[in-house]
């Protein structure tokens, strides 16, 4: 009896005792008790150090701005144990490994391989695909190759690093409202009984979502922009959602829920290398007790929605349209097979499509299925957007992009390479082209600076990202440029200076009209009130 007080009070304290941890890559020391006012380092020390471990449940570790490095753990915990973003910082990741563990939550980084000095292959996020796992969340944050894919050939899209990969292992794994852009594969799914819902996955070269065992749902993820075809060389079969066995050929998938997700082929008709790309593809069945509903799809292929070999599956209320009517592609509703198992007692009710595919199933339960036209499909995606950004969120909360809508990236990097005439910065040299105000950043990437690193965060946050200067921000061509990769010749062509951070505001004329490091919102404000309304100033 005393002893089930005891564990009783044990479990009630668990909570109330958890305690708030802190790592700054800047200011932290492994030596510190990793306090607020004494922090730890970055994440791949704390891990290295071993203070992760000691994380009790409930503990929360939170992340200063800076560069965290590269991060690969694992571990067992009997309640949460929580690892995200302090308020108002941005910490950032080469690359995040949870190896196998118990209830670990994820929340608010930014993983991107560009900040990582040995460029690698595959996911830049992975997690429980090394042994038992249960229960780990990802939320919330922004997953990238590159922010600027602008340049790149298509052998560099189908060499991207790929998002997420949920691993083989465990159960009741989530994936929520994480941003992941610029990759090969988007989200990978393969564990049973997991969650993926309120992502985003823009501008992809393979499949967006793919989901690989029983018992996962995929619902309120929007997946735009594929790139790259067969006849660039690319030899996948691009897919929005596609579904497979996970151990193809040994067995059935079942109980998959596919439910209200927003497929968009392509935002942008000037958009390099474009492709087309299958919508929901189940190919390899049996697939058993599966519901595909509510989902908005927009493209150009027959396969807007097809399920092979089905049995006791649910299509309900979808809409499969394209508005690429110059070709003859135009998705259907398909219950297709392969011969590995029957097709039967399948309902495909109140869907829009141009076709529905369903001789198959000798007895399917079919009603109500019609043709699209333009203004079902406008009007479904709105609701089903305007649904998903009040659960979610308008904007990412890490990312600041929204859902649809192509991406404003504000700091894109100048390159410096060697061109006709010597070496020039190209985003610079193209916006003066544009006649338009650039807009310098110039900041420190350095970890051997990590001092430096962090005035440029701290900078860009206090300073950089108010509303009333994004809008004046909005006008200019906005260009990051490191420091170290800028040459003397070239601080002296555009008034960069040898500190960061620092701003340079660059005339349309190429005149300097600011450099320096603005004290405040304020001061930045009329510089570029000044530059933008020479006239005003006079």
């Amino acid at each position: 009896m005393r002893f089930r007080l005891l564990a009783a009070a044990l479990l009630a304290c668990a909570p109330l005792c958890a305690e708030t941890y802190y790592a700054d890559p800047a200011a932290g020391k492994s030596s510190n008790p990793g306090s607020k006012a004494a922090p730890w380092g970055a994440l791949e020390d704390v891990i290295a150090s071993g203070a992760l471990a000691k994380l009790k449940p409930g503990d929360t570790l939170l992340l200063r701005g800076g560069l965290h490095g590269r991060a690969v753990f694992s571990g067992d915990n009997a309640d949460f144990v929580t690892i995200a973003a302090e308020d108002g910082h941005r910490p950032r990741l080469s690359y995040l490994e949870i190896t196998r563990g118990r209830k670990w939550r994820v929340r608010g980084l930014t993983v991107s391989a560009s900040f990582s000095d040995k460029p690698y292959e595959g996911a830049m996020i992975k997690f429980a695909d090394g042994g038992d796992s249960a229960e780990i969340e990802l939320l919330d944050c922004f997953v990238y190759s590159t922010l600027d894919t602008s340049s790149w050939s298509a052998e560099q899209w189908m060499k991207a690093n790929s998002g997420i990969t949920m691993g083989r292992h465990g159960t009741g794994h989530v994936v929520r409202n994480c941003y992941v852009m610029n990759t090969r594969f988007g989200i990978n799914l393969c564990a049973e009984n997991s969650l993926c819902e309120g992502n985003v996955i823009s501008h992809f070269s393979a499949d967006g979502i793919r989901a690989t065992r029983d018992g996962q749902v995929v619902q309120h993820n929007v997946i735009r922009n594929i790139y790259v075809s067969d006849d660039d060389g690319d030899k996948n079969h691009d897919d929005a959602i596609q579904v497979f066995l996970f151990n193809k050929g040994t067995g059935t998938v079942r109980n998959i829920t596919l439910r209200e997700n927003v497929i968009i082929m392509r935002e942008n008709e000037q958009q390099r290398w474009p492709a087309n790309m299958q919508g929901i593809g189940c190919f390899d069945g049996p697939l058993i007790g599966f519901t595909v509903e509510g989902n908005v799809i927009n493209t150009s292929h027959w396969h807007g929605v097809s399920l092979y070999d089905a049995q006791g599956c649910k299509i309900l209320n979808n809409v499969c349209y394209t508005q690429w009517t110059d070709s003859k592609l135009r998705p259907w509703v398909e219950l297709g097979t392969k011969k590995v198992g029957e097709v039967k007692d399948n309902e495909v009710k109140n869907n829009h499509a141009y076709s529905f595919r369903l001789d198959n199933d000798k007895g399917v339960a079919a009603e109500g299925n019609l043709p699209p036209s333009a203004e079902i499909h406008d009007k479904r995606q709105k609701e089903l957007l305007a649904k998903i950004d009040e659960k979610h969120g308008k904007l990412h909360p890490v990312a600041g992009f929204r859902r649809t809508g192509l991406e404003k990236t504000r700091w894109q990097e100048g390159r410096v390479v060697d061109g006709e005439g010597g070496k020039v910065i190209d985003a610079i040299e193209s916006a003066r082209q544009a006649e338009k105000v650039v807009v310098l950043f110039v900041f420190t990437r350095d970890l051997k600076d990590k001092k430096g690193v962090q005035a440029c965060e701290d900078f860009e946050r206090e300073v950089l990202a108010g509303d009333e200067i994004g809008k004046l921000l909005d006008q200019c061509a906005t260009i990051g440029v490191c420091l170290d990769d800028v040459p003397r010749d070239l601080r002296k062509r555009y008034y960069i200076g040898s500190k960061s951070p620092q701003l340079v505001i660059i005339r349309p004329d190429g005149t300097e009209g600011y450099s320096g490091k603005p004290g405040n919102a304020k001061a930045l404000l009329k510089q570029l009130e000044a530059a933008l309304n020479p006239e005003k100033g006079k």
